[in-house]
């Protein structure tokens, strides 16, 4: 039989002056609501029903994980059940410490905070997409905790340390991410439960809020997300778990690729400028070894490869980023007390990424061209510093011939962008 749509009741009378979103997360968290006719055989259905009704009263009570043990055998017992699947992403959420009434008036009130730093940027042209991102990832409980358990182990790969406490990036830590995968299925509670509420959902949701095209999710492509018929309208709850489910995965990522201390330039991003720095780097051998080090964080953060780049923080955070887009375009309606500032910072960085194209960029076969494209627009300050400081040292003839090739093999890791210094011999 086909996947049943999660239902939604009507809206009690004394909600009526709340939020709106308060007013759809109800069908989610009471007790009352109906999914008889969802379920095929009576007994089964009487036994789901029970167990939907009691995880909806331990939810409201605060008891998450005994809400969560309900609504999972509901699911278990009547897996076509639309509502017993939004029901375990609510609990998976509760568990993750994400109560999502506190959620959103904890939205509204951090963008009427934002309103007048947003319009600041605005005025001076700078960003406020990172800034925006950055500031939700405390309002959801994310911390370092989270971050490192999302990082390579020690946050290092061999030699190379991503926060090194000598030499001339001390100060400019950065995060060196596990890919997607791993990450997800890390020893951070809260994303874990962030991951399996969004596979619970997957199967109950229309391909309109799932990213299937060039660089597909990999989650919402795999046969366990397919559904058995379209799915027109799963519902404003459900689509709003959803929606949360890949914001507050996609803040958690973006922390780490872009790691920034002050909110809005990356501290990857700062290295360059570092590299001439005589007092941080006073011999030429120690500044060879640190473009060497920069460019293999860079390989690390941004790859190229098609399966390390489809699998990668990075992709997987733009991933999340169009799917929260599409789900609040989906939904009926949102306020935007509560959306406007996500909106934006999706819009920002989404733009920025469209500007290069799918089909923009270099690269040697075997690569993923977006993601060369997108990598040289990221790096594009840090190859522009990095090609004067070796176009300087070759001119001045300080380089042998080791060291020019070493710095030049370092700086097509970090760019495809043309230099004429490395190109000719």
């Amino acid at each position: 039989m086909g996947r049943s749509v999660p239902q939604n009741r009507a809206i009690p009378s004394w909600i009526t002056g709340l939020p709106l979103l308060l007013a759809l997360l109800l069908p989610g968290c009471s007790e009352s609501s109906n999914i008889m006719g969802l379920i095929a055989a009576p007994g089964v259905e009487h036994d789901a029903g029970a167990l939907l009704s009691r995880s909806r009263i331990r939810l409201d009570a605060g008891d998450y994980e005994g809400a969560l043990r309900d609504a999972a055998a509901s699911l278990d017992l009547a897996p076509d059940c639309g509502a017993c699947a939004v029901q375990v992403g609510y609990c998976h959420l509760g568990v993750a410490g994400l109560d999502m009434f506190q959620l959103a008036r904890k939205l509204m009130e951090k963008n009427q905070e934002k309103e007048g730093e947003a319009a600041t940027l605005a005025s001076a042209g700078e960003s406020n997409a990172s800034g925006q991102l950055t500031s939700l990832a405390s309002l959801v409980g994310l911390g370092s905790s989270d971050y490192e358990a999302i990082t390579l182990p020690g946050n290092r790969l061999g030699e190379l340390e991503g926060a090194p406490t000598s030499g001339p990036f001390r100060d400019l830590p950065v995060y060196l991410p596990k890919n997607s995968v791993e990450a997800r299925d890390s020893d951070s509670s809260t994303l874990s439960h962030i991951a399996r509420a969004t596979l619970v959902l997957c199967p109950f949701m229309p391909a309109s809020v799932k990213i299937l095209g060039e660089q597909p999710d990999i989650r919402h492509g795999a046969e366990s997300c397919q559904t058995d018929e379209e799915i027109d309208n799963p519902g404003s709850n459900a689509l709003f778990v959803w929606a949360v489910a890949h914001l507050v995965e996609a803040i958690a990522f973006h922390q780490v690729v872009l790691y920034t201390q002050d909110g809005v330039t990356p501290n990857l991003q700062k290295r360059a400028a570092i590299l001439e720095s005589r007092s941080e780097i006073p011999s030429l051998t120690e500044y060879v070894k640190a473009v060497k080090d920069l460019a293999a964080v860079v390989d690390i953060i941004l790859p190229t490869d098609v399966g390390a780049a489809r699998a990668s923080m990075l992709t997987a955070m733009f991933n999340d980023l169009q799917t929260v887009s599409l789900a609040f375009q989906n939904m009926a309606a949102v306020p935007e007390d509560v959306s406007q500032g996500i909106v934006d910072a999706i819009a920002e960085l989404q733009g920025q990424k469209d500007k290069i194209g799918s089909g923009a960029g270099g690269g040697a076969e075997g690569k993923d061209q977006g993601a060369v494209a997108f990598k040289d627009q990221l790096t594009e300050g840090m190859a522009t510093e990095l090609r004067k400081q070796i176009s300087s040292k070759i001119d001045s003839g300080q380089l042998s011939e080791q060291e020019r090739t070493d710095l030049c093999s370092a700086y097509r890791q970090i760019s495809t962008q043309a230099f004429a210094g490395c190109d000719t011999p």
